[in-house]
């Protein structure tokens, strides 16, 4: 058996090659078509619309744990009563 104390691995090494990248397809930002104010307003919005799905979808669960809780503790309690 090789004990090493102080031994440190090597780093990760990063090695990837896309498959499928033709740089003469890449289509090039033309920065006289770029709006700042128009591209800052799409991404906001798009932003929003997540956080306000991602919060109805927790809402959803919460309201479901919530309901499980009561019906345990209803279970538990007419367990008590019968027994």
């Amino acid at each position: 058996m090789k004990f090493t104390f102080l031994h440190r691995p090597e780093a990760r090494k990063y090695n990837y090659k896309p498959q499928f990248y033709v740089p003469e397809e890449e289509k090039p930002v033309n920065e006289k078509d770029f709006n700042p104010d128009k591209f800052g307003d799409k991404l906001r919005s798009n932003w929003d619309s997540k956080r306000r799905n991602r919060g109805n979808s927790t809402g959803n669960m919460r309201t479901v744990i919530w309901i499980a809780f009561l019906l345990f503790l209803l279970l538990l309690v007419g367990w008590k009563f019968l027994f």
